[in-house]
């Protein structure tokens, strides 16, 4: 009967450690979890502060260089010699020309899109009236 015993206790002693290697492992994953979730959230908050001051320095940099650039611009205007003030004058008008087409051009194409769209439309009504 000890020998019986023996085994009993030895089988209950390795259940139990079973058991309780379980519950050790569930509770260090739940911690594991845990942590992780923290460090993902912490990482989408740090990422937010990135962006938020990434796009801060680029809109202080980018209108630090464009007032930069006009300033130069003007200073070089009030330079200039009559004769370079007429050939800038020339470069403003043919800008001032090419975006006007630029501008008609696209008006151009709105109207035809507007005027397709009112024939599709149109003949769409003509054929529903002829089936009718």
């Amino acid at each position: 009967m000890d020998f019986t015993n023996g085994m009993k206790k030895a089988f209950l002693a390795s259940v139990g450690a079973a058991a309780t290697t379980a519950e050790v492992t569930k509770d260090i994953l739940e911690k594991m979890i845990e942590k992780g979730e923290r460090t993902v959230e912490h990482g989408k908050v740090l990422n937010q502060e990135l962006k938020h001051n990434a796009k801060q320095k680029v809109k202080e940099h980018v209108s630090i260089q464009v007032t930069k650039k006009y300033d130069k611009a003007f200073e070089c205007v009030d330079e200039m010699s009559p004769e370079d003030l007429a050939l800038l004058k020339e470069r403003i008008a043919k800008a001032e020309a090419l975006q006007k087409e630029k501008q008609e051009a696209e008006e151009d194409v709105e109207v035809e899109e507007s005027e397709a769209t009112t024939d599709s439309e149109t003949s769409q009504v003509q054929e529903d009236e002829t089936e009718q």
